[in-house]
C-alpha cells in the first residue's frame, strides 16, 4: 500500500495552490521560490508525481532567470509569459522581449500603448524611456521602429520580420481595421 503524503505538505501545497490561483484570475504569476522551498525538479515531482491531487493545473514559465508558477485553467501560457515578463524590472528587457515575441508568433508589430495595459501598466512616460533606451543598447539593435499613417508608434524584430510586412501590419491595426465597416 502507498505511504500517505504529510500532511504538513500537504496543507502546504493547497495553500501554494491558493495564492497561484488567486494571482492567476488577478492576471498575474507568483516566483516559485516565494511558495516553494525546494528545487524546481522536486516541485514537479510533487505537482506531477500523481500522490497529491489538486495541483493539475499548476504550471511552471521561466523568464530572465527566474521560473514562476501560474493556474492554466485561469490563464494562457502565453499570458503567463507576459505576466512573468512584467515582474522585471528592466523595462527595455520586457519590451524588447514582447516584441520579438509577437513578431515571431502572431507574427505582428507591437504598439508601444500595448506596455501601457495589462499585464504591464506602464505610463506612457516609462515606455518611451525604455524605447529610447532600447535604440542605443546593441543588444536590442533588431529592435525597430516604426509608424503608422495616425503617428502611432509601433516596434517590431527585424530578425523576424520584414520591414515592408510589418509597417502593412501597423497600419492595418492602426487605421485600416477602423475603416473596413
Amino acid at each position: 500500500m502507498p505511504e500517505s503524503p504529510d500532511p504538513t505538505l500537504l496543507a502546504r501545497l493547497d495553500a501554494l495552490a491558493d495564492r497561484v490561483r488567486s494571482a492567476s484570475r488577478a492576471r498575474g504569476v507568483v516566483r516559485l521560490d516565494d511558495v516553494w522551498t525546494g528545487t524546481e525538479e522536486e516541485f514537479l515531482q510533487v505537482a506531477r508525481g500523481g500522490a497529491v491531487s489538486g495541483l493539475e493545473d499548476i504550471a511552471l514559465i521561466r523568464d530572465g532567470g527566474r521560473t514562476y508558477v501560474y493556474s492554466e485553467r485561469l490563464m494562457t501560457s502565453q499570458y503567463a509569459l507576459l505576466a512573468a515578463r512584467a515582474e522585471s524590472e528592466d523595462l527595455p528587457y520586457i519590451i524588447a522581449e514582447t516584441v520579438r515575441s509577437d513578431s515571431v508568433v502572431y507574427p505582428r508589430p507591437t504598439s508601444v500603448q500595448f506596455f501601457c495595459g495589462a499585464p504591464y501598466f506602464l505610463s506612457p512616460d516609462m515606455v518611451a524611456s525604455a524605447v529610447e533606451a532600447l535604440s542605443s543598447d546593441p543588444q536590442y539593435a533588431d529592435i525597430r521602429q516604426l509608424r503608422a499613417s495616425d503617428g502611432s508608434l509601433y516596434l517590431y524584430s527585424a530578425e523576424h520580420m520584414h520591414p515592408a510586412y510589418a509597417q502593412s501590419l501597423a497600419e492595418w491595426d492602426a487605421v485600416g481595421r477602423f475603416q473596413n465597416f
